[in-house]
């Protein structure tokens, strides 16, 4: 299989921890500047910094830059293409997976999260609330919004899980987005308010329960769209 540009550049990253010129604890060069070293588009970099932060090499500090959480022992070989092998059909079906890990990780995230994490779901759960008619933008914010609830469970293994499916959806991107209508929009921000209280009381099988309604909600949006689209969300084409 070919490796794809953002792989690349996570190669070339994990690289240069590797060889020790990037320490941990040390700032990553910024986003523009890898760009331009590198050749290739800031959302290239945004997606290669994403991904090492999902594996735990980095640590993303609002308004200050993005740091080295930990070295890369010399020797260890990364498969980046895990995610690849995620062949599910449709994004219904990496819905219905998605349900089952994020009730669990917002299970998880009640009993263990802890100031920061909280902090974090709450910037996100602010952004949704103040992203109004921007799509764009409220998009931008859920999805923020669960990953910080995924890594606030604790568990690695489940964060990078979600991480992947998230993107799978995403990679639907414009069929996706096209059931985003602001009744959906408002009752995700609603949802994401009462999840938060939920974490901040530790209410784990309640924070779950939220979760579960809304991941619903969103999926009975798809379906109402799936025959359109199907024959590119199963990845076929119309016969000509």
């Amino acid at each position: 299989m070919k490796t794809t540009t953002v792989e690349s550049v996570v190669e070339i990253i994990l690289n240069q921890l590797k060889d020790g010129k990037i320490k941990a604890g040390g700032r990553l060069p910024s986003q523009r500047s890898l760009a331009i070293s590198l050749g290739v588009s800031r959302s290239t970099i945004r997606e290669a910094v994403n991904m090492l932060s999902g594996m735990g090499r980095l640590t993303p500090v609002q308004g200050k830059g993005t740091f080295i959480r930990q070295p890369v022992p010399s020797g260890v070989s990364l498969n980046l293409r895990w995610g690849s092998s995620f062949t599910g059909g449709t994004i219904i079906e990496l819905m219905e997976a998605r349900e089952l890990l994020e009730a669990k990780s917002a299970e998880l995230a009640a009993t263990r999260a802890g100031k920061e994490d909280l902090r974090q779901v709450h910037a996100a759960v602010q952004r949704i609330g103040r992203s109004g008619d921007d799509v764009s933008r409220f998009f931008d914010a859920d999805l923020e919004f669960h990953l910080a609830l995924a890594k606030a469970s604790g568990n690695q293994t489940i964060f990078e899980m979600i991480k992947v499916l998230i993107e799978k959806v995403l990679s639907y991107h414009k069929h996706f987005r096209a059931t985003s209508s602001p009744e959906v929009r408002e009752a995700t921000y609603k949802t994401a308010c009462r999840l938060l209280t939920c974490l901040k009381r530790g209410q784990g099988s309640e924070a779950a329960a939220e979760m579960r309604n809304h991941l619903n909600l969103v999926s009975s949006q798809l379906r109402e769209i799936t025959l359109d689209i199907a024959p590119v969300l199963t990845g076929l084409e119309k016969d000509p």
